[in-house]
């Protein structure tokens, strides 16, 4: 069991008073930070970039045994990216927990792992290979630690170090969504580190993954304040659901008659399986929700409570039950 997954996963849940909900934020957060700085303190922590650039190939070498072992393989739909003198952060779609080790394949180049998954990672066998390689832990319900996170990576940057980042912030598991509302630090940080962004779409089917690989953007070429910034981020989300439509178009057409109905259940609750503190709503939860958008059952969510009557009667006009109630 993991202690510290455990204490996060309790701070969620319902019916407990918001006394108790601070209590228990705080007792994990203090072993959080206690954990944090043990690791901190691991040799592996310590090491250079140039150190790390070395032992990729190692790690790359560990990656693809435990890929082969595991039964995990990929085809690789294009590669579009141009060599650059400048650091690269590699955007990625965030489709489970093996796809760190799946795409490090066909990237190849050695990156460091911007992750907050601290409190799930730490104890298993894939932190000491993550540590080793490199990665940036940040946890999202603490401000000063999404901060600190952002400036060791623009200094990452800075040392011409590559990031690898999903910019989703979480596992897409919408069955509409090529890509999930992008966070838009991203940009901020590419700017900041003169870094070149390279777009890279995964998919998972069954333990068989396709990456496809995009062009390189460069944030330099958009301005600065907010309305430059949400063009960037869309522009970047544009780019990762195109490089998705082009895998999915890469698949073998299916007849309506050959599906079952429930393929999209059985892929969620798979994905769930492999990572069993995350859940429906812990990944509701670290989505982006831009102020602009209105999520459907935000809408309709009220109406379907309604108890009927002469005055809301005109909401159960057959058309509108068709849309609402479905």
């Amino acid at each position: 069991m993991n202690i510290l997954a455990e204490k996060q996963k309790m701070i969620f849940e319902e019916g407990i008073t918001s006394e108790e909900r601070e209590k228990r934020k705080e007792e994990f957060l203090k072993l959080y930070y206690q954990l944090r700085e043990q690791n901190d303190d691991k040799f592996y922590s310590k090491l250079t970039l140039e150190q790390r650039e070395k032992i990729h190939k190692y790690i790359l070498l560990v990656y693809k045994t435990k890929n082969r072992f595991g039964g995990f393989s990929y085809d690789l739909i294009k590669d579009e990216r141009e060599k650059t003198d400048r650091p690269i952060i590699f955007a990625i779609t965030h489709v489970g927990k093996f796809d760190i080790e799946v795409v490090s394949e066909p990237i190849k180049e050695h990156y460091y792992l911007l992750s907050g998954d601290f409190e799930h990672i730490q104890g298993i066998i894939d932190a000491p290979f993550l540590g080793l390689n490199g990665v940036i832990y940040f946890n999202e319900i603490v401000k000063e630690d999404r901060v600190n996170a952002t400036n060791k990576m623009i200094e990452l940057l800075k040392e011409n170090g590559n990031l690898m980042y999903f910019p989703e912030g979480t596992w897409n598991l919408s069955p509409n969504l090529p890509v999930l509302p992008c966070y838009w630090g991203i940009v901020d940080v590419a700017r900041k580190g003169n870094a070149i962004i390279v777009p890279v779409a995964a998919e998972q089917y069954g333990k068989h993954f396709k990456v496809n690989i995009g062009k390189n953007i460069d944030m330099n070429l958009y301005g600065e304040g907010t309305i430059e910034k949400t063009r960037a981020i869309n522009d970047l989300r544009d780019t990762l659901a195109t490089l998705k439509w082009e895998i999915w178009e890469s698949m073998p057409i299916q007849k309506r008659s050959e599906l079952q109905g429930n393929e999209w259940i059985k892929y969620v609750e798979k994905r769930f399986s492999e990572w069993p503190y995350f859940n429906t709503e812990y990944i509701n939860r670290l989505i982006y929700k831009p102020k602009d958008v209105v999520e459907r059952e935000e809408v309709y969510g009220p109406v379907k409570k309604l108890i009927p009557n002469r005055n809301n009667a005109f909401l159960y006009n057959k058309r509108l039950k068709d849309n609402i109630f479905d």
